[in-house]
């Protein structure tokens, strides 16, 4: 690499004292106060770029690692209020007697370092690379995120956005957050500024170091706190800080996204202050949601989620009795593990539990899984899709979020359109008898009902259920029961064949999200429950401190689309517990068709079939035929979504819509050719995006023409290839765009 003609905004090659023609950028402009100098070497590897922000604390710079020849992000310990820099325009020199503050706080710089090394392997944790002393002074370099903060997203899509993306990218920054505390960690800067998204549409989260700052007197703790983020007891040196104080920033952020508003500060708050709920402020969201925000966001640390997987939960549609008492039980043990130091640390300390009853004397693993399995029941198999450059959530939401109009809508009858079909709805089974009985002290069962299920199961009384009736467990014996109907699992699930081929990821996602790397399928197949066909797969795992549980998937055939799952789990070897864990299981009884909006619609011209929101598509859904004779093509079939009525009985091109179809109709082959065909007949040139959804990767492509907003994504699955489009304005964007993410996570090829 030539420095007289390297550019330090990008590090491409550009021509000497111009402007960089690919980033813009001038070196000869002004470099910001105390900057180092543009193409200074750290550490004889590092080459110093342009800055990438400033703070109260330290200098952020585009680097490159001249040894392995990549972007990094290097971030330099820079306290403006207690150091100036060198007039050699490298080293650093103390501004008064400060020394043993400044000291203090490169141990804390170099502890946000060791912070990040530990959470190396964390999904959606900005990693560090390497970190050293040098200058005076210290420094760490870390991944260079090439991308936006949230903050940028927000302000460049009008302040705010839908809560499907905002959920989109918070979500993994949240379940990155479970194994954060789970190492007696804390973020405590949680704000739409830390957390970045990629260019490829990942989201990250940046900054383990603000909130750990504080000088060792403890004067400057609300210098670095975001007022509308922090809860109250970040401002005390000796609040009651925990993985609580971390889901009030995250509520505070999500509340950001979804209202373009910040909350009151806490402190005004405590004062009585009063703070809008969502939807006072014109966000669309179930009441679920509304609640989990709202309780995320409780200004008394013992009115909030104690910890991050019971928000999720929350934010699920899942929230129990049981997570409520887990909650004080659990308040009360990491109060004690995230007790506050002198200097504002959260320190790591050995606790013995604290819990009565019949958990006394389980394994820390083991009150571990319960806790999370009671704020998971059922684990959330999303598939993440992208529109406009945006990340948008292609969740296939459960069935406790899926209130709202059940009329089944009907296409228009008119002219080339057709009603599209639904397929029959499976019978009902039949009761199953009582070959299995439990026995022993487990043979007096009650049967539950089921209601968000129309089902019923047997379950021994000395189990507990769920709030929502879903789930079941009896901490005394080790056994847990989860039951739920689900229809999409890192893509759709329209049978139990779908199920057969998904297998291993099934169980490779639930073992990740239990952080279980050490596991087995033992046996997998087809069963039966009472009358109902079923797939079977039966596995154990084995935790970090050799807990080991064994653990069975039965998947329930379902009506028309999806699966009832039944997810039990049990110690291993515990054969009075597997015989009850089976009868259980074989106790199951559907009474009918789960009280969904979702339905699975084909289109037998067209050849293709989606699982949808019928609510969201009040104007029908119909088979189409499309004449494009003055493109040269012909006729087409293809599936339309409409919003509303108005809409199907536009005419073509005129309403607006989601359409799906084969790639083969407009005589295209490749994802690739239908882009090109879309700039084509859009007269556009811009770039093309990928991302996935329903199990599969598409190619996408936006472009705007007058008011109203395009776009197509085109994918190959099974061989086939498929395209998605949309056409939707700022009125309708919401309801067309989850339209069009639902179709993208659900779609696949119809056969008689």
């Amino acid at each position: 690499m030539n420095p007289e003609r390297v550019c330090y905004g990008c590090f491409e090659e550009k021509e000497p004292g111009v402007p960089c023609s690919r980033c813009g950028f001038n070196e000869n402009d002004e470099q910001p106060y105390l900057a180092l100098p543009l193409g200074t070497i750290l550490n004889g590897r590092y080459l110093v770029g342009k800055v990438l922000g400033i703070g109260g604390f330290g200098i952020t710079y585009l680097g490159y690692d001249l040894t392995l020849e990549i972007k990094v992000a290097i971030k330099e310990y820079m306290p403006s209020a207690l150091v100036t820099r060198h007039s050699d325009h490298y080293s650093v020199a103390l501004t008064g007697r400060v020394e043993k503050d400044y000291q203090y706080g490169m141990e804390r710089f170099l502890d946000e370092a060791k912070i990040l090394a530990k959470l190396q392997s964390t999904p959606h944790i900005v990693s560090v690379q390497n970190y050293f002393k040098e200058n005076g002074t210290a420094y760490f370099v870390m991944e260079y995120v090439d991308g936006m903060s949230l903050k940028a997203y927000l302000s460049k899509n009008g302040d705010k956005i839908p809560y499907d993306q905002a959920i989109a990218i918070l979500q993994p920054i949240m379940e990155a957050l479970v194994q954060v505390h789970a190492m007696n960690l804390l973020h405590r800067d949680i704000s739409p500024d830390n957390i970045y998204i990629t260019a490829k549409g990942e989201s990250r989260l940046l900054d383990f170091g603000a909130a750990r700052f504080a000088l060792g007197d403890g004067k400057s703790v609300s210098v670095i706190l975001k007022h509308g983020y922090a809860p109250e007891e970040q401002y005390s040196s000796h609040g009651n800080q925990g993985p609580w104080t971390d889901v009030y920033s995250m509520g505070a952020t999500l509340y950001r996204c979804i209202t373009g508003q910040l909350p009151p500060d806490s402190l005004e708050r405590i004062h009585g202050v009063a703070m809008n709920t969502p939807s006072e402020l014109g966000a669309r969201i179930p009441a679920h949601v509304e609640n989990a925000i709202m309780k995320a966001l409780a200004v008394k640390t013992e009115d909030r989620f104690p910890n991050m997987e019971a928000f999720i939960g929350a934010l699920r549609g899942r929230v129990s009795v049981q997570d409520q008492v887990a909650a004080g039980i659990s308040r009360r043990i990491q109060t004690t593990a995230y007790e506050q130091g002198g200097d504002g640390q959260a320190v790591c300390q050995h606790t013995d539990p604290v819990i009565g009853g019949p958990v006394t004397g389980k394994s820390s693993s083991f009150s571990k899984l319960l806790s999370y399995m009671k704020a998971n029941p059922i684990i959330a198999w999303v598939s993440g899709g992208g529109l406009l450059a945006i990340i948008a959530l292609c969740v296939i939401l459960p069935i406790a979020l899926s209130g709202g109009n059940k009329t089944t809508p009907t296409g228009n009858n008119g002219g080339t359109r057709s009603v599209i079909s639904q397929p029959p709805v499976n019978e009902e089974p039949s009761k199953p008898g009582s070959e299995t009985e439990p026995s022993g002290d487990s043979a007096n069962v009650v049967e539950q009902k089921i209601d968000l299920l129309n089902a019923t199961i047997e379950i021994p009384s000395d189990y507990t259920a769920s709030e929502d009736g879903l789930n079941f467990i009896s901490e005394e014996k080790g056994c847990v029961v989860m039951t739920d109907y689900l229809w999409n699992i890192d893509g759709p699930i329209y049978s139990l064949a779908d199920v057969e081929s998904k297998r291993e990821d099934i169980i490779a996602s639930l073992m990740q999200n239990l952080e279980v790397s050490d596991y087995q399928i033992l046996t997998a197949g087809p069963d039966q429950v009472g009358n109902s066909e079923a797939y079977q797969i039966y596995f154990e795992g084995t935790d970090s401190e050799g807990v080991s549980m064994e653990m069975i998937v039965m998947a329930v055939d379902g009506y028309s689309f999806g699966c009832y799952f039944i997810i039990t789990a049990y110690p291993k070897g515990d054969e009075a517990a597997a015989a009850e864990i089976h009868s259980i299981i074989q106790s199951f009884y559907s009474t009918g068709m789960p009280d969904v909006t979702y339905k699975m619609y084909y289109a037998e011209h067209a050849g293709v079939k989606v699982i949808i929101d019928a609510s969201l598509a009040q104007g029908g859904v119909a088979d189409v035929k499309v004449q494009l004779d003055e493109n040269g093509i012909g006729t087409v079939r293809e599936m339309f979504l409409y919003p509303t009525q108005e809409d199907s009985e536009a005419a073509l091109g005129q309403g607006y819509c989601v359409e799906i179809g084969k790639a083969s109709e407009f005589e295209l082959s490749t994802p690739e050719e239908v882009i090109e065909f879309n700039k084509t007949v859009s007269g556009t040139n811009n770039d093309s995006y990928t991302f996935s959804s329903g199990g599969v990767e598409w190619l996408a492509y936006d472009f705007t023409m007058s008011d109203r907003s395009f776009s197509y994504a085109s994918a190959v699955i099974d061989g086939e290839c498929y395209l998605v489009g949309c056409v939707f304005n700022d009125s309708n964007k919401d309801t067309i765009v989850t339209l069009y993410n639902q179709a993208t996570a659900s779609l696949r090829a119809w056969t008689e």
